[in-house]
């Protein structure tokens, strides 16, 4: 039986703005320096097409990895009050750059190896007398004083877990463990990390995770505490799992670990497979292609794999999957006519000899694609005051994949995968012009695009 997606409706946000205010070098500055007057010079360009006010104010910058501060007058590892602006408020013409000046007045006696202070960039669009566009940027400084002497403590004060099999998360979604730690810096300099975090299970005697460590979500403060989580799409073992972080940071050697006693309840197989789409032409219909499953929980398991009809094999038709490992299964076409129109498309469903209870994450399909297709996509946007929804619908026979372009740019990262009669519903977190946006579309696989621009 051909799987049908007629009436799917999914809700998507582009991850990136349709209008923004360029900030460069950078977003984050880190500034290494043995003097404590000097000055530093950063560009803005107004990406808006319309004129923009900006404003800038010196402000605190602190967080706990959990909220921020952008007012503490006692902490005493501020720049705030040492620091200034040249232009504080100013107008950019359409794509106008601009170089701002930053002037630093620290005192000899300043206690800390780093201070830190933000810019608060503020941006509003005016038209006709009302506001159009108004951002905020909160652009960080870390101001390293490489003459100070460096006492780098670090210490996990606690560790917790949160299984979202049981307890979904808006933001990471219904599997795998949030792990938060709780990271004192009782030294004299920001902790900002460049290594990874390793997660073991003693119970195991394995390696679960190994994460990069080189990201400003991750900052401990002088003389604070920062809660900071991780994201693993596994289910984590019942007995001890140690956490282990190691790098550098500010060119100092660190190791700091922690472990966590866990009592695991959640008994699901979790599986993740990929590709998301085996495709299979008539000319390609012989060639052996491959799936790769990953176990993503504690337990070993023999499944199997297969499609609702027989002309697809899976070899071997039996395969053990071990904790945390990944297996590779091959797919064999056993179809010799595909002189049929659009494409066929079939769920690849797993089985478990056991009988514990199995769930895949991220659902394969095989797509057997005829002799003949016909792609059709339509789209059409509502614009509110503050955003436009894209809707975009697959009126064709066949698997499609589609960009959206605003003035020419691509919003989306990576091609959107949309199935026949399926309507995918994208957030633009802006309002548009419908004149500027196009659809650029391309049946999964191929190379052949098309434009729909009929907004």
């Amino acid at each position: 039986m051909v799987k049908k997606f007629g009436g799917l409706i999914f809700v998507f946000f582009l991850v990136e703005l349709v209008f923004a205010l360029e900030i460069s070098p950078s977003l984050i500055y880190q500034i290494d320096t043995s003097k404590y007057q000097f000055t530093y010079d950063f560009l803005i360009k107004n990406d808006i097409p319309a004129e923009s006010q900006i404003t800038i104010e010196v402000i605190d910058f602190i967080t706990d990895g959990r909220s921020y501060s952008f007012d503490d007058p006692d902490y005493k590892y501020s720049l705030k009050k040492y620091v200034q602006v040249t232009d504080k408020s100013f107008i950019l013409a359409v794509n106008e750059q601009k170089s701002i000046r930053v002037e630093f007045n620290v005192p000899q006696n300043f206690p800390g190896a780093t201070g830190v202070f933000a810019l608060k960039i503020t941006q509003e669009s005016v038209s006709g007398g009302r506001i159009q566009v108004r951002l905020n940027y909160i652009v960080p400084f870390f101001v390293r004083f490489t003459n100070i002497p460096v006492y780098q403590s670090l210490v996990i004060n606690d560790i917790s877990v949160k299984d979202l099999l049981t307890e979904p998360d808006e933001k990471y979604g219904d599997y795998g463990s949030i792990i938060t730690l709780e990271i004192e810096n009782k030294g004299n300099i920001a902790f900002i990390p460049k290594g990874s975090i390793q997660i073991s299970s003693r119970t195991l005697r394995a390696i679960i995770a190994e994460l990069p460590l080189d990201s400003f979500d991750f900052v401990v403060f002088p003389e604070r505490k920062t809660f900071y989580s991780i994201f693993v799409p596994y289910i984590l073992p019942s007995g001890t799992i140690d956490v282990l972080l190691t790098g550098k940071s500010y060119g100092q050697d660190f190791s700091i670990s922690g472990a966590k006693e866990l009592k695991t309840e959640n008994q699901f197989l979790l599986i993740q497979t990929a590709p998301d789409i085996v495709l299979f032409s008539d000319n390609t219909k012989s060639v052996t292609q491959s799936l790769v499953l990953k176990n993503l929980s504690p337990y070993k398991e023999t499944l199997q794999a297969s499609i609702s009809e027989n002309f697809i094999s899976f070899l071997p038709k039996k395969f053990t999957v071990y904790p945390y490992r990944e297996v590779t299964v091959n797919i064999k076409n056993n179809l010799k006519d595909f002189n049929f129109t659009g494409d066929k498309i079939y769920l690849i469903e797993l089985s478990i000899d056991s009988g514990r209870n199995i769930r895949n994450v991220s659902p394969s399909y095989v797509v057997l694609r005829g002799k003949s297709i016909t792609p059709s996509l339509k789209a059409s946007f509502n614009s509110s005051q503050t955003n436009s929804i894209l809707s975009v619908q697959n009126t064709g026979d066949c698997l499609l994949q589609f960009n959206v372009l605003y003035n020419n740019r691509m919003l989306n990262e990576t091609p959107i995968t949309i199935f026949p009669g399926q309507t995918i519903n994208l957030d633009l977190e802006r309002v548009v012009r419908g004149n500027l946006l196009k659809i650029e579309y391309f049946p999964y696989g191929d190379q052949k695009k098309y434009i729909f621009e009929d907004f």
